[in-house]
């Protein structure tokens, strides 16, 4: 028995024979190109070629998938990707290996920029690159993994038409050895509920095809041969797993969202596709409280039209059924940068030009933006807010361009609080907003001064600090009488958490699909009062532990 650890991707445990995933290999002829320009030729139409189907695997598809298919025919149809290729070509190298080296280059140079995001996407060029070389080199397509029964999927890494046709049924598990929680085996694994672990070091020198293997994507490690008592335990594991979100989504009961004494909260979901609104629904949503739209955004060679944009809104208003969608404009910038905008060097993006202060440099993306809202607002419940806002005047600002994109008097416009300088100034936002909501990663990670990417500082990332609960108590004191105050950071999820939040004035809670049964529930069990005297001790509380202490004594209280 031997335990390997990685990267904690996807939740959920299980125990399976591991299916090994290696794409086959191919040769490229050896001999040179004997008419360069007709060889230069071919390598263009070969990645416009492949730019199309992936465009039309997109369009079978549907939420994380085929956003990821779109994002990776954008980069098939780059520029520059054949301008940096072309050159070894017209010197007589064969296209499929010029291809290959230039896909290596630009990988190599995004893994060097140490940026989660653009790391990330180093695996999606060589990808691209590995298929436009097939291709040239008149070798047979990249074949999807396609097991027959129960297993644990293992592989180098996992490209999006890898997992685009899993069946979770029989895909018990992924354990990838390269990879990140932001990669796209993550994305997908926790799009279709499958346990995962990635980055696993040494995965495929020790792992064996048809071997016993077991996973534990929430606590990241595999286990492999596990002996009799380990099966066991990650089997039970996931059984109890599968059995407690059932409980919850029972406790949760139905209808409008409150407290054991009638208090209404709104239970929200953040949703960045059709897909997981679809699946926020399921689990009890009753709006959505977040729209991620930058997604639409990055990985494209121009900005959605608007045309594109009010399809989207339209469909969602459709599943919503006169539910409430807040859209929030992009929050492009720091580690989400896109193809079609000049590229900004700065030394600390996370404290760069990002969310509206990118808006106010690119007015006329954020205008396109508001129009889609505007021409969609009566199609359901609407409100918009801005990401990264640090003063009242930016959020006067951004009203302004609201008003002017001809939005309806109905649509509530509102800001996000990420920034500690709006938290200690919410009182000015009176007569600017009509809401507010707080963005809990971002503000702990700036009130800390600690990067949330950062391994190491890990333990300021607690949402139980004193200074994340004292700032969103002050900012629910500005907002009393004022505006309404929402919470759509993850910390909104924890249904400890949320219980405080609760006490100190918040209205709306907004998370991931599957923690929406869990705050339900535990909202039900326990009255206004008893929310409000335990954020009062948890408010005196000088460490984290203390006060997860208060909200846990409280959440016991609950179902």
């Amino acid at each position: 028995m031997k335990r390997l650890s990685g990267v904690a991707a996807s939740p959920g445990t299980g125990v399976a024979l591991a299916y090994v995933y290696t794409p086959d290999l191919f040769e490229i002829r050896s001999e040179g190109v004997a008419d360069p320009d007709k060889a230069v030729a071919e390598l263009a139409d070969a990645l416009a070629a492949l730019a199309a189907d992936l465009d039309e695997a997109a369009a079978s598809t549907s939420g994380a998938a085929a956003e990821i298919l779109r994002a990776q025919a954008a980069i098939a149809r780059d520029p520059a990707l054949r301008a940096a290729a072309a050159p070894a070509v017209r010197s007589g190298e064969q296209p499929a290996r010029a291809v290959l080296a230039a896909g290596e280059r630009f990988a190599t140079e995004l893994e060097r920029t140490g940026n989660d995001y653009l790391t990330a996407r180093a695996p999606d060029v060589r990808h691209i690159c590995d298929l436009a070389a097939r291709g040239l080199a008149g070798a047979p397509p990249r074949l999807p993994p396609r097991p027959i029964e129960p297993c644990v999927l293992v592989a180098e890494d996992l490209m999006p038409a890898d997992t685009a046709g899993l069946d979770a049924s029989l895909v018990l598990g992924i354990a990838t050895e390269s990879g990140s929680r932001t990669s796209h085996t993550s994305v997908v694994a926790r799009g279709l509920g499958i346990p995962a672990v990635v980055g696993i070091r040494g995965l495929l020198d020790v792992v064996r095809n048809g071997g016993a293997i077991g996973i534990d994507g929430g606590a990241g490690f595999i286990v492999i041969d596990p002996d009799a008592a380990t099966q066991r335990q990650l089997s039970s594991a996931g059984t109890e797993l599968r059995a407690r979100r059932e409980r919850m989504r029972t406790a949760a009961g139905t209808g409008p969202a409150a407290t054991a004494d009638g208090q209404r909260i709104e239970v929200a979901a953040n949703v960045r596709s059709v897909k997981e609104l679809r699946s926020a629904l399921a689990e009890g949503a009753e709006a959505v409280g977040l729209l991620r739209t930058e997604l639409f955004y990055i990985d494209r060679d121009r900005p959605p039209s608007l045309d594109e944009q009010i399809a989207l809104l339209r469909e969602m208003h459709g599943m919503l059924g006169g539910r409430r969608l807040i859209v929030r404009t992009f929050d492009i910038g720091a580690d989400k940068q896109v193809p079609f905008l000049p590229a900004r060097p700065e030394r600390n993006p996370e404290l760069g030009v990002r969310g509206i202060r990118l808006a106010e440099l690119h007015p006329e993306l954020l205008d396109t933006q508001l129009r889609a809202v505007a021409a969609t607002a009566a199609l359901g419940p609407t409100a918009v807010m801005a990401p990264m806002v640090t003063t009242a005047d930016e959020a006067r600002w951004f009203r302004s361009r609201v008003v002017a994109s001809g939005m309806p008097d109905v649509v509530e416009v509102g800001v996000m609080v990420e920034v500690p300088a709006l938290a200690l100034t919410a009182e000015e936002l009176a007569g600017c907003v009509d809401f507010v909501s707080i963005g809990t990663n971002d503000l702990t990670q700036y009130l800390m001064a600690a990067d949330r990417r950062e391994a190491d500082l890990g333990g300021f990332q607690d949402p139980f600090v004193p200074a994340l609960l004292r700032a969103v108590a002050m900012v629910c004191r500005a907002g009393a009488r004022r505006f309404w105050i929402g919470v759509c950071g993850e910390a909104a999820a924890d249904p400890a958490w949320a219980l405080l939040a609760v006490g100190l004035g918040v209205t709306e809670l907004s998370m991931q699909a599957d923690t929406i049964p869990a705050v339900r529930a535990a909202l039900r069990g326990v009255t206004l009062d008893a929310c409000r005297d335990a954020a009062m001790l948890a408010l005196k509380a000088t460490d984290p532990d203390q006060a997860r202490g208060i909200a846990r004594a409280l959440l016991k209280e609950s179902p």
